[in-house]
């Protein structure tokens, strides 16, 4: 419990916890925020490395954007159709991003063996660790069956966030909630509160999955996905 109290100030939530059965809603969503980033992390320090055969997600990556840079400077520096380069660009974008979210962190096939990709294989191990640290599972079989997710969780949040974005026209932004934000249901679903609740005196607690959409800073924002947050009843 003092490990969750922790995650809590971490993400500037001021909201106590008292007791793990009442609290548990804003235990969970602490949980989830938590093991995003912590995956966030892993992704980020994978796709800064190249070379190896278990990089070939980043090896791509790279080469794309080197093909994108390259095609680019042809637009600007050589005589020509540019609606035909942009055009060009964006599908080639979208389908190496579709290709990347269909074989991104699968298993790997190579002399005649199947295995698991070594991305995935180590880092569902240092978040098994990490979660076990803030959370105690009395049931074995319960225990297995949540150490057995890791794998699933690690590979679709990668596949969210570094590719299936990317696949959209134009890609998609994500953006955490910070805390204390007035609560609006336009971009924005709470576990926490009913219709009932006055929405005025509504904030962020902690946001717990970010808002997806394009042009989120502006008034003409589309949502793809809303944020989603706990919230209380007052501002601090």
């Amino acid at each position: 419990m003092e490990e969750v109290k922790k995650l809590l100030l971490l993400y500037k939530c001021p909201t106590k916890i008292t007791n793990q059965k009442g609290d548990r809603l804003l235990i969970q969503a602490v949980l989830q925020r938590h093991i995003m980033e912590t995956i966030f992390s892993y992704a980020t320090k994978y796709f800064q490395s190249t070379g190896q055969h278990y990089h070939l997600e980043s090896d791509i990556i790279n080469k794309a954007h080197s093909l994108s840079t390259l095609l680019t400077n042809a637009s600007k520096h050589r005589t020509g159709n540019d609606e035909v380069t942009n055009i060009a660009l964006t599908k080639l974008r979208q389908q190496i991003y579709l290709i990347l979210n269909n074989h991104g962190f699968t298993d790997i096939f190579e002399d005649n063996a199947i295995y698991e990709h070594p991305f995935i294989a180590y880092h569902k191990k240092q978040l098994n660790k990490i979660t076990n640290e803030l959370r105690i599972i009395k049931d074995d079989n319960e225990k297995i069956a949540s150490e057995n997710l890791a794998a699933n969780i690690i590979r679709k949040v990668v596949k969210i966030f570094w590719f299936s974005l990317k696949i959209q026209e134009p890609i998609v932004q994500y953006v955490w909630i910070p805390y204390n934000a007035k609560m609006d249901k336009t971009f924005m679903e709470g576990t926490n509160f009913d219709d009932s609740d006055d929405i005025e005196n509504l904030y962020v607690d902690l946001c717990y999955f970010p808002l997806t959409g394009k042009d989120l800073t502006s008034n003409n924002r589309k949502i793809y996905t809303p944020a989603k947050v706990f919230i209380r009843k007052d501002q601090y």
